[in-house]
């Protein structure tokens, strides 16, 4: 049976009121309910309203702060060093990006790294919000150490995610952010939450390492990378500049005020690097240039049983298209929890909510205006 669907404005408004009720400031909590909804409009759950029961588990514990307060540790210009003060990721984040996006404008290229950060969502929607203003963006972001390097059984990473968005002139941006594991962890947990009894094969191993598709005895702790060797390759990359560089806790070790450690690490670290086309030689035309390419990629012909070849992220961008007029499909459990926890914290039913305003067709591009950082 076909999941209810809820409209975009309304699932925000609800996941705003939500984090409000726990402490949340209204721009911030508006800030990470555009988060939550940009990825539920992508199909990308595991990272949208599902995500609700962590952040309000990890508020209560106290181990993330509901009032974000970030900080600048070091500023050499074209590099910066944050510290996210252990409060909601999205601010720092939406503060990086903001600042890596104003930097590369000023010195062609910039990074900023954030350490004390905890769980930045979707990082297509930090890409993205970059490339809508011209720049070309590449997001990482480490965590707990849960994941085993290649043929072992020792977590030391995480799902290691990246992200990079590209702008172009006429299309939209070229948005592509996957984890470096088969699948993000959250996928995992949500086909368990779900009463799912199989998972896809290649997705994780059980807690000996080996392959299996059964979601009983799919281990979180054990998920296997893309393309084996090649997706651990670039998840010790991503290590490296989101938690080595960033001052950060990494692999098994600790550089954290959070008391929580290992595979249930809160802190994490984040690297946000920009790009300016306009800095380079000939830049100024690389949004025109780029235009050529997608329309060479999307006039390639096709293999045999296949409708159409597609950009990175092309299949995200239309369904977002449809679901925002058509609403977004809420999973049982999802919708369950949303309203134990409205009913805990004194917030209306989802079914009451009140649209104070529509998503935006420009997706990540305007949120961090409307919620402030």
């Amino acid at each position: 049976m076909d999941e209810p669907a809820v409209s975009a404005p309304v699932l925000r408004n609800h996941c705003q009121a939500i984090l409000e009720a726990l402490g949340v400031p209204p721009a911030d909590a508006a800030l990470v309910a555009e988060t939550l909804v940009e990825a539920d409009l992508r199909g990308v759950h595991s990272h949208g309203a599902n995500l609700i029961a962590l952040y309000v588990q990890r508020i209560r514990s106290g181990h993330i702060r509901p009032v974000t307060e970030v900080a600048t540790v070091e500023d050499r210009g074209s590099t910066v060093l944050l510290d996210g003060g252990l409060g909601l990721g999205q601010v720092a984040g939406v503060a990086a990006v903001d600042l890596a996006v104003e930097r590369a404008r000023r010195h062609g290229l910039a990074g900023v790294t954030v350490r004390e950060l905890t769980h930045l969502g979707a990082l297509a929607f930090y890409s993205e919000r970059a490339a809508r203003r011209g720049v070309i963006a590449l997001v990482l972001q480490n965590g707990p150490a849960f994941v085993p390097p290649f043929g072992g059984l020792t977590g030391i990473f995480s799902t290691n995610p990246f992200s990079y968005a590209l702008p172009a002139a006429t299309h939209p941006p070229v948005v592509f952010d996957i984890a470096t594991t088969a699948v993000a962890g959250n996928k995992i947990l949500l086909a368990k939450k779900r009463g799912d009894e199989r998972i896809p094969e290649g997705w994780a191993t059980d807690r000996r390492g080996r392959p299996t598709t059964s979601t009983a005895d799919a281990s979180i702790d054990h998920l296997q990378w893309f393309g084996g060797h090649k997706g651990y390759g670039i998840a010790f990359l991503v290590e490296v500049l989101a938690g080595v560089l960033a001052d950060s806790s990494f692999g098994r070790t600790e550089h954290t005020a959070s008391p929580v450690h290992g595979k249930d690490r809160v802190a994490k670290g984040a690297c946000f690097l920009a790009l300016d086309p306009a800095a380079f030689p000939q830049g100024e035309s690389f949004a025109t240039r780029l235009d050529a390419l997608i329309d060479d990629v999307c006039s390639a012909e096709p293999a045999e049983g296949v409708a159409r070849v597609l950009l990175p992220g092309q299949l995200e961008h239309d369904l977002r298209a449809r679901r925002l007029a058509e609403g977004i499909p809420l999973a049982a459990a999802t919708r369950a929890e949303l309203a134990r926890f409205a009913e805990e914290l004194g917030v209306g039913p989802l079914e009451e909510g009140v649209a104070m305003g529509g998503t935006t067709d420009e997706g990540a591009g305007s949120p961090g205006e409307r919620g402030g950082r």
